[in-house]
């Protein structure tokens, strides 16, 4: 498959994150008195960030486009832990609360111990957080399924949030916790990258159904 074909829809990424979060700002009424209000602000950061780390994307601002592309990653990981801390019941907050101890250990770890060459990719803390939405996902779902909100599911905009979430988390697990090893070959790489940008795409899609279809519950 095509590489530069391959980075043109890469690059399209933003402008489906920027949807996404413009959906949300344009329903804000809906979600101004519910802890759904933070979702579109949350888009909208990480689309300002996108964009600075593709700007900076060239040898002279190399080093600062890691560190962008670094504070992206922590502050979707954070932002989706403390988001399932608010959604899920409170027997179930710790989850969220030890999601983010091990996902900020991990990263640390690999800042520190496990940081060379041909470890240019965090699939350590990324495949920690990720695991980790994985098991908010499934406590999310489980308890949906059991409340009387499964006779409206579709008009939650939780619901369609969620469902991007595991539709792109779990469809990505493989391959993004072996990043590294993938990258030492295209011919593995670029199909595998092209089904998880796929997912990527898919993912904001379905926020902005939700923003725009759904309501906040």
């Amino acid at each position: 498959m095509d590489l530069s074909a391959l980075i043109l829809f890469t690059e399209l990424l933003i402008l489906s994150e920027a949807v996404a979060a413009i959906a949300g700002f344009i329903t804000w009424q809906k979600w101004k008195h519910s802890y759904l209000k933070w979702f579109p602000v949350y888009l909208g950061f990480i689309t300002v960030l996108e964009s600075m780390n593709r700007l900076l994307a060239n040898d002279a601002t190399a080093a600062m486009s890691g560190w962008v592309r670094n504070i992206a990653a922590i502050i979707e990981m954070l932002f989706i832990s403390a988001f399932f801390y608010r959604l899920l019941p409170k027997q179930h907050k710790k989850i969220p609360a030890a999601g983010i101890i091990l996902f900020l250990i991990s990263w640390v770890l690999e800042k520190t111990v496990m940081s060379s060459n041909d470890y240019f990719f965090q699939s350590l803390s990324y495949t920690t957080g990720n695991l980790f939405i994985l098991i908010y996902l499934v406590v999310f779902f489980r308890e949906l399924a059991r409340s009387e909100d499964i006779l409206q599911f579709k008009k939650l905009t939780v619901f369609w949030v969620s469902l991007g979430l595991l539709i792109f988390y779990l469809g990505t697990f493989p391959f993004y916790g072996l990043y590294n090893e993938l990258a030492k070959d295209m011919h593995v790489f670029v199909p595998v990258a092209w089904i998880a940008t796929i997912l990527n795409h898919i993912m904001y899609l379905l926020f902005t159904i939700g923003f725009i279809w759904g309501k906040a519950g």
